[in-house]
This record gives C-alpha cells, sequence and structure tokens, in this order.
C-alpha cells in the first residue's frame, strides 16, 4: 500500500544547528496492517513521522511509494493522495467547537461527495449518531474524540493516522476508544497510531519504535 525508503530529514534547533530526524528510514504498510503504533519519545518524530504520510511535510529526501509507484513529493501530488486515501485524527481532535457534530464531520469530506447521509453513518458507526445535531463545545472528551473519528472515516480512506489520539483521555475513555478502534479494524479500517501509551500499543497489531531517527520492529 505504502512504503517510505531512504527517508532522510533533518530539523533546524532553538540553537540554529540541524538535527537528524530520520536516517534512512524505512517503513511499510501492507494491506494486511490492520493497526501499527509508532512509538517513541517526545521529540523522536512520531508526529513528523505522520505529517510524512500524510503529505503535509515534503522537506524529506527519499522515496514515497504508493501501490509500488513513486509519489512525487509535490503539494499538489501529496493533496490529491491525502483526499483521496488518508484520514487524520489530531492529537487535539481540531474541531469547530460551534458547530454540530454532524456538520464537524461533513467538513473531513471531498466537496462533490458531502452528504448528511454519509456523515451521519459515520457517527453512527463510532456510537454518537443521537448526538448529531450537538455543538461540539457541548461534548465529553471522549465523544469529541468519536467525532474526530468519524470526520476521519467520512471519506473511507485506506488508511487512517492517528497522533496521540487518547493522549487527552482519561483510562476509562482511553478504553472505551480503543474498544471502538478495534471494532472498526474488524470492519476492514487501518490505522497508524503514534502513541507513548503502552495501552494503545499493546492492542495495535505491529509496534514499531522510532529511535536515533530509525524504525525498528518491537515485540
Amino acid at each position: 500500500m505504502i512504503d517510505l525508503q531512504s527517508i532522510h530529514k533533518s530539523i533546524r534547533e532553538a540553537t540554529g544547528h540541524a538535527r537528524p530526524l530520520f536516517v534512512d528510514l524505512a517503513l511499510s504498510l501492507g494491506e494486511n496492517d490492520r493497526s501499527v503504533a509508532i512509538l517513541g519519545r517526545s521529540g523522536s518524530g512520531k508526529t513528523s513521522l505522520l505529517r510524512l504520510l500524510a503529505g503535509l511535510d515534503l522537506a524529506y529526501t527519499g522515496s514515497y511509494l504508493v501501490d509500488g509507484s513513486p509519489l512525487r513529493p509535490t503539494s499538489t501530488a501529496m493533496a490529491r493522495h491525502r483526499a483521496a486515501h488518508i484520514g487524520i485524527i489530531t492529537q487535539h481532535f481540531d474541531l469547530l467547537p460551534e458547530l454540530t457534530a454532524l456538520q464537524n464531520v461533513r467538513l473531513g469530506m471531498p466537496e462533490r461527495r458531502s452528504t448528511r447521509s454519509d456523515a451521519q453513518h459515520c457517527l453512527e458507526r463510532v456510537d454518537i449518531g443521537e448526538l448529531a445535531g450537538t455543538r461540539v463545545r457541548r461534548l465529553s472528551g471522549g465523544q469529541a474524540q468519536r467525532v474526530a473519528i468519524a470526520r476521519a472515516l467520512v471519506k473511507r480512506p485506506r488508511l487512517i493516522l492517528a497522533d496521540e489520539p487518547t493522549g487527552a483521555l482519561d483510562e476509562d475513555t482511553e478504553n472505551d476508544v480503543l474498544d471502538l478502534f478495534a471494532e472498526l479494524q474488524g470492519r476492514g479500517d487501518r490505522f497508524v497510531i503514534a502513541t507513548h501509551s503502552s495501552a494503545v500499543a499493546t492492542r495495535c497489531d505491529r509496534r514499531l519504535l522510532l529511535r536515533n531517527g530509525v524504525l525498528t520492529e518491537v515485540d
């Protein structure tokens, strides 16, 4: 599905010195990878890796392949790829609080496919269909997270990227969200999750540690 090959990237630190973030990094995501956890310390590059996979960060060298074909690292090509194939769940949800749950989900859809029924269906998939008309500012943290998940699902992406999706939730709500992820994976959805949570990692099929710019498989 997606392959990263020989990825190199550096970042500029506050001192002005460049620090390598990815060093000959490789990642292969296949059709059978239902859930992949990206582990690592703060500052190791987990969020940057998700941004690269989403085509939001083009400042790297190396190859990005989709179904075996190279994808040019241009903003137009990556935006087209992201719109067609990638769903994104950010750490802080990035919902519009004055809009309803349904309106927020519809924002995740390409304009030509923005229908109420599709958005409502996705809210029902994450078990909050009855909250469609509720403004996001009135929702709990767990309910808002479900809206964010529904927004990522609504365009039927091949891959969903989630950045610390339970980082702002309490333990009980975290477990509820993890149960939801497991249910969605069972229905065919695929996730790459950047996390520092062992509870999240143990629920994933694959676990990869990002350290010193390199990804390694861990048990």
